[in-house]
């Protein structure tokens, strides 16, 4: 999921002054086109938004688990879990028509708005698991959706051929260059660019074409990266639902495993909503 995080924001920032600039280089500031890609952009990057705050508010939830382990915080654990549930639907709703949300089938029992915990310590935590279970059994379906997926990830053809639009353009004029991909490529046989090698790739047209496919490869494998840590980050959700299983059926409550979840889920929720920012 920190993956996840770290590499949505990379892409957005980089897809973001690759449009920039090719609207500038083309003479096409305001291009309408741009503004109907950028728009989708500031879309995923919204649904990213509510994504994070729907994980700092688990993160909270599990906090206040700990908490109702250690002393008795009913309260601090409804407190948490109501944001939690707030947070939930307003990321779901964000990524389908209410009518698409499934019904809600967790075993609380509301009571005066609040959620009734047994009175015995050792089943309110087992109650406080069934009641975060239940709410993650809601929200992977979701995430495991296709249709969710293609919301929160960006197109790879248009993020690919912009940024390469971008490069090209700059190796044109003679501001990039060639070199470290040259020398990346030697590696393997120790071969190293020289100071004639832009110039030669500049005249040859088959050569930089190459390098140009090689270059348009290396940015399809940071959307494919993007793909594959989403279905991590998906995957990370549903290894919870088992440590719950286990813990509704008598499994110790590890309070260190649920600090380092906790911690993970806010760093990974702070580098989702930065990602807004930029």
């Amino acid at each position: 999921m920190e993956q996840n995080a770290t590499t949505s924001s990379t892409a957005m920032l980089s897809l973001r002054k690759a449009v920039a600039f090719n609207d500038g280089f083309n003479g096409q500031i305001g291009n309408p086109d741009s503004k109907t890609f950028l728009t989708n952009v500031d879309a995923i990057q919204s649904i990213i938004s509510q994504y994070a705050k729907m994980l700092d508010s688990l993160a909270s939830t599990y906090s206040a688990l700990g908490d109702l382990a250690s002393y008795d915080a009913v309260g601090s654990f409804n407190t948490a879990f109501a944001t939690l549930d707030k947070d939930t639907t307003k990321f779901l709703q964000s990524v389908h028509s209410t009518s698409q949300i499934p019904q809600e089938t967790a075993s609380a029992v509301q009571a005066g708005g609040g959620i009734v915990i047994g009175i015995i310590q050792a089943n309110k935590i087992k109650n406080a698991s069934r009641i975060i279970r239940a709410k993650l059994q809601i929200i992977i379906p979701i995430m495991d959706d296709p249709d969710t997926k293609k919301l929160l990830i960006l197109n790879k053809q248009e993020t690919t051929g912009q940024i390469d639009q971008a490069a090209e353009a700059l190796f044109d004029c003679e501001v990039y260059s060639y070199g470290p991909l040259l020398d990346d490529l030697g590696a393997a046989l120790n071969l190293k660019s020289n100071s004639q090698s832009d110039g030669i790739v500049a005249k040859n047209a088959k050569v930089k074409s190459g390098l140009r496919n090689v270059a348009i490869e290396l940015a399809n494998e940071q959307s494919d990266q993007m793909e594959a840590s989403y279905d991590k980050s998906v995957a990370a959700l549903k290894a919870l639902v088992p440590l719950h299983e286990s813990l509704e059926k008598g499994a110790p409550l590890n309070l260190d495993t649920l600090l380092a979840i906790t911690s993970q889920l806010q760093t990974i929720a702070t580098s989702l909503q930065a990602t807004k920012g930029k």
